[in-house]
């Protein structure tokens, strides 16, 4: 019996369990009794059949008749159910170490995606800000060569910043911050008197770590969508600070404002925007999302909630 039931426990079943569900594992338990019925029979009619008297003679052979003990009934009972209930729970135990196993490799195939679709999104930003760059360059190169060669330095100074620091996923905001002061020369020399700006950040959030290339697309858009289409002087404001662990980061101006109209569109279409909400929520989670608040003639102003470390398996 043993012989058999380990045959169609490592031969039958793996097939058949393979495309089954858990409970299949009762189906087998009764397959195992009966296979160890049959086997029972087809032995015990062998050795009658030796004595002599065989269980399935012909029809009005002699009768023999058979006295069952309590302990023979006993055996009968226990020698298929133990091996059947040591046999289920080995089977219990290698389904949920596979189930574990496949578990493990989904998370190590998810984190490897996370990683992928993030280095993507960074490949998407550097393109979009060199382009936006060089184009605030292109409007001065004719009208002031002075300024535009200091927009070219400030260019060269940020490009040296995303070389340095563009593969790394984490940095301290004092770097981000500095990232941001060469982008605003650049702002500044297109802009002139027209922009402002003011600058509050308390000492213990400089060294808080946050995505890199994150303050940059937020002045960026601060500047594109409030301050370019209003008349007269503007200001970007850049706050910072420590709460609870949490660094709250916001870029506010005193621009046109938005109605939520646009305000949708220019968070679903905006590549900065729709980037910077992506690897947030991949790094930190969908807590973590950029909080916008916009009216008309009442400015823009963006919030982030960044906790010290990203969330384990956000990605």
């Amino acid at each position: 019996f043993s012989g058999v039931t380990y045959a169609l426990w490592r031969g039958v079943f793996p097939r058949l369990g393979a495309r089954s569900l858990p409970g299949s594992i009762a189906l087998q338990a009764a397959v195992s009794c009966l296979a160890f019925a049959g086997v029972s029979l087809l032995v015990s009619d062998l050795v009658y059949s030796l004595a002599g008297r065989p269980l399935f003679g012909p029809a009005g052979g002699n009768v023999v008749q058979l006295t069952i003990t309590p302990r023979v009934r006993q055996m009968f009972v226990l020698v298929p159910v133990v091996p059947v209930l040591l046999l289920t729970l080995l089977g219990y135990h290698q389904y949920w170490w596979r189930i574990l196993a496949l578990q493990s490799r989904e998370r190590e195939l998810a984190e490897l995606a996370a990683t992928a679709q993030l280095a993507a999104l960074r490949a998407q930003i550097n393109p979009h800000f060199l382009f936006n760059s060089l184009n605030s360059i292109a409007q001065l190169i004719r009208t002031d060569p002075d300024k535009a060669e200091a927009c070219v330095e400030g260019l060269a100074e940020m490009l040296r910043y995303i070389l340095r620091r563009g593969d790394q996923e984490l940095v301290p905001l004092a770097e981000e911050l500095e990232m941001a002061e060469a982008y605003l020369e650049i702002e500044r020399a297109r802009f002139g008197d027209r922009l402002r700006v003011e600058t509050c950040v308390r000492p213990e959030g400089l060294s808080h770590p946050i995505p890199s290339l994150v303050l940059q697309p937020l002045v960026e858009n601060a500047i594109k969508h409030g301050l370019s289409p209003k008349l007269g002087t503007g200001t970007i404001r850049i706050d910072a600070e420590v709460s609870e662990g949490l660094l709250l980061l916001t870029v506010g101006d005193d621009g046109l404002g938005m109605p939520d109209a646009a305000l949708a569109r220019v968070y679903e279409r905006g590549i900065g925007l729709r980037n910077l909400r992506d690897r947030l929520v991949r790094l930190y989670g969908a807590a973590c999302l950029p909080e916008i608040t916009s009216a008309p003639g009442m400015g823009t102003r963006v919030r982030l909630r960044l906790p010290a470390r990203p969330v384990e398996a956000a990605a």
